[in-house]
């Protein structure tokens, strides 16, 4: 019988973690009427950044910020089918932004000085476990190609423009500047303090020719999200505050405030929820909490005392983040859901 009592409560323990259940295994605080379960369990400190979902939703493509090497993973994949993970490319330095392409390509973006864009086509069907040797920058598998083109700079935010002509990045930077790459052309252009699209003739010294240029800067853009009214929103966490881009005609750019709000310390990654019309918001703050807006209130969602929550990302009934820098476990994957 003691036996049987040890296996029982073993077994409700691990139904626990599974589940989630609220015993603060993982930490992870959240609102009422809202649940979480854990996706993916990382072996070792990769640290899980961005997220995005294959056009058809079956899965998830998931960004890993770590140094170069070949033993280093840049972006992860799972099939939400059966749950099978496999690591994609190693090899390329602090990889952070992540976006789905117009035509269902990844770009995968370096966060540092001299990042780029990597470019993967039908990333579904890429086959695991591609090396990148960095100082080569010269993939096996042709699926995977830089982009030069798109400037060389510090890569975290990406967006595209709702009929998918122009990709916009920003340079993650105290000093960075905003970019437009004419998708169709091939040719980059900085946004320029009198407001004006300026040619970058020279992508591979983008921000030396954007100081020249007199680029707009901006105090860390972290990350771009796409409304549906086609602005393009932009997290400055250098001053708590989410930028909104109005680039619908693509000649007279216009930026307003979109968000500042004094609970919103350093907003982070952006997600736009259209099923329920917000928007969701990382903050990288002590704790790390993931806010939602929906255009009147700021709604505290989860939060962490050990890991900062990044990725968001909403699909469907669901929101997925990541536990990054977790102090108190392995870094996690996990699927947030409103309670029945």
């Amino acid at each position: 019988m003691k036996g049987f009592r040890i296996q029982t409560a073993f077994g409700l323990l691990l139904a626990c973690v599974l589940s989630s259940c609220h015993l603060d295994l993982i930490g992870l605080k959240l609102a009422p009427g809202w649940q979480a379960r854990s996706l993916i369990v990382y072996r070792r400190a990769e640290h899980p950044d961005m997220i995005v979902t294959s056009r058809d939703g079956r899965y998830l493509f998931v960004s890993c910020e770590t140094r170069g090497g070949g033993i280093n993973p840049s972006l992860i994949r799972m099939d939400l089918k059966n749950n099978h993970r496999a690591i994609l490319i190693k090899g390329l330095i602090r990889a952070d932004g992540l976006k789905l392409g117009p035509d269902g390509s990844l770009w995968l973006g370096e966060e540092f000085a001299n990042g780029l864009i990597w470019r993967i086509a039908e990333p579904e069907h890429l086959i695991p476990e591609q090396e990148i040797s960095r100082p080569d920058m010269n993939p096996d598998d042709p699926a995977i190609a830089t982009l030069p083109v798109a400037g060389r700079f510090s890569h975290e935010g990406i967006a595209f423009s709702y009929d998918g002509r122009y990709a916009y990045m920003a340079d993650e930077w105290e000093k960075g500047c905003l970019y437009r790459l004419d998708i169709r052309l091939m040719k980059l252009a900085v946004l320029n303090e009198s407001g004006a699209w300026v040619t970058i003739t020279n992508p591979m010294e983008a921000r030396q020719q954007a100081q020249l240029l007199h680029g707009r800067r901006f105090n860390r853009i972290e990350d771009m999200e796409t409304l549906p009214d086609h602005r393009i929103l932009m997290s400055e966490t250098g001053t708590g505050r989410i930028l909104a881009l109005d680039d619908r005609d693509g000649s007279t750019p216009r930026i307003s405030e979109y968000l500042h709000n004094s609970r919103l310390y350093h907003p982070d990654n952006l997600a736009w929820d259209s099923k329920r019309n917000w928007l969701w918001i990382t903050d990288d703050d002590k704790p790390s909490i993931l806010w939602a807006w929906d255009g009147s209130r700021l709604m505290r969602i989860a939060s962490h005392n050990k890991a900062e929550i990044t990725g968001v990302l909403a699909a469907g009934d669901n929101i997925y983040i990541n536990l990054q820098n977790r102090s108190n476990g392995p870094e996690l994957t996990m699927r947030l859901y409103e309670k029945p």
